[in-house]
């Protein structure tokens, strides 16, 4: 079997960064901190995918350019063209485990090995209201837009199954699943993956999207942060198309976001894929790269 191990390393340019300084200054500081995280540590990164694809008998490639012509936001371009790259590596390879840059393997455990080829592997967050909705923003007393406007973004998982769900109403198909999937980490052999065609189904995607804006079904507080994003769109795909898929378990992509270093070395310690939300990676090596 030929397997393959992939990430893509397209580091955001300067005048986009200043770009968005002058509409978001908070989006400017995170589009800088993980500019410089990056920057810092590539090699590193690098490095520990490489390691992990030879373990593996996998070949590894990082791809370093990205073809912006799904969408203009940089951001959503990389996590769209990620889909057009899947589709086609499945051409040339038997199974493919692609990695976001920000993702280091923490294993001597062959992935291809560990999970069932046959179908598509991903980690998705069930992102209720109960799941996902911070503590303060359960118990405001302040009405629903108050709550949406100080506690969410377009980004927030709960969004982001609003969306789906409405974009699935919007196509007739009457559902409850709030799960959504971490696209930071996917896993399969060529024949499972294949069945997404993100590339063929953007329009598609993005047509139904726009039905449900439109309809507005769950009040503009939520619907002002329904856009186009590669998460949403390929839950949506899965639930649609009825393709199936295994939800990976934590330990093959956990996510670390704000926890403090105490809480990361308690949760890394048995964590297979660690997925750097955060982009704090000096909490998982020292600064002497």
């Amino acid at each position: 079997m030929k397997n393959l191990i992939f990430s893509i390393y397209a580091p955001i340019q300067d005048s986009t960064i200043r770009l968005q300084t002058f509409f978001d200054n908070d989006a400017m500081s995170k589009s800088q901190r993980t500019h410089e995280q990056f920057k810092k540590y590539k090699n590193k990164l690098i490095e520990v995918k490489k390691s992990y694809a030879k373990l593996c008998g996998a070949d590894f490639i990082l791809v370093d350019r990205v073809d912006k012509h799904f969408f203009d936001d940089e951001f959503d371009s990389i996590n769209f063209y990620k889909h057009h790259l899947i589709e086609k590596f499945c051409n040339e390879y038997d199974n493919i485990l692609y990695l976001d840059f920000d993702v280091i393997p923490n294993t001597t455990e062959s992935f291809f090995e560990k999970h069932d080829m046959n179908v598509i592997n991903v980690h998705a967050v069930d992102a209720t209201k109960q799941n996902t909705w911070h503590k303060n923003a359960k118990h405001s007393k302040k009405d629903y837009r108050d709550v949406m406007n100080k506690h969410f973004d377009r980004y927030h998982m709960y969004c982001k199954a609003k969306c789906k769900l409405a974009m699935l109403l919007a196509d007739g198909t009457n559902s409850s699943d709030h799960n959504i999937a971490n696209t930071a980490i996917i896993g399969g052999s060529n024949k499972s993956l294949s069945q997404i065609q993100m590339t063929k189904r953007l329009a598609e995607c993005q047509q139904s999207l726009q039905l449900a804006v439109k309809e507005n079904m769950f009040g503009e507080e939520i619907t002002q942060y329904f856009f186009a994003n590669n998460e949403t769109f390929y839950s949506y795909i899965l639930d649609k198309h009825n393709i199936k898929w295994h939800n990976m378990t934590p330990e093959w992509h956990t996510m670390i976001m704000d926890q403090s270093s105490y809480d990361i070395k308690h949760q890394i310690h048995n964590a297979k894929l660690i997925h750097m939300i955060n982009k704090k990676f000096d909490m998982m090596w020292s600064t002497d790269v």
